[in-house]
Formats: structure tokens, C-alpha cells, sequence
């Protein structure tokens, strides 16, 4: 579980990436390779402020189910961030 990002849901296919860190998070990108469904405006290197989030969708049709988890980095991190879905 992440301590600096949370995944929200507040539509079907919509999530959102949110901050929670108390602090900017810098070229924040989640791994696509890891994600196994279609997506659209998936984050791909942008900033997030304190409590800013980001909107992006992904696709579970066709009985393609979704990711478990998220794997997610920005600038500092040591290591992949692993967000559940």
C-alpha cells in the first residue's frame, strides 16, 4: 500500500491518481507494461502537487479483467510504488 499516491474510482472506466504524500511528486509515471488492459491519459511523466490528482481511464472489456495493482514512480523514489486496484 502507498504511503504518497492513492487510485480513486469514481466513475466505470474513470480513475483517479491522487497525491497524498504532503509534498510535490515529480515525473510521476505509471508502467504501462504492467497494466494489461487499454487505457487512455495514463500518467506518463507530470507533476503532482500536494492533494492534486489525475484522471485517467482503463478498459476492462471483452472479460480482460483489470489490474490487480498499479506500478507506479516518480523522481526520488527508490523502487516501483504498488497501488491496488
Amino acid at each position: 500500500m502507498s504511503n504518497a499516491l492513492r487510485l480513486e474510482n469514481p466513475a466505470e472506466d474513470t480513475y483517479l491518481l491522487r497525491n497524498v504524500s504532503g509534498h510535490t511528486l515529480e515525473n510521476v509515471v505509471v508502467d504501462g507494461s504492467r497494466v494489461g488492459v487499454s487505457t487512455k491519459n495514463l500518467p506518463a511523466g507530470m507533476n503532482l502537487a500536494e492533494n492534486e490528482a489525475v484522471e485517467f481511464h482503463m478498459y476492462h472489456r471483452g472479460g480482460v479483467p483489470l489490474p490487480k495493482d498499479l506500478y507506479v514512480r516518480w523522481d526520488g523514489a527508490p523502487d516501483w510504488d504498488v497501488i491496488p486496484v
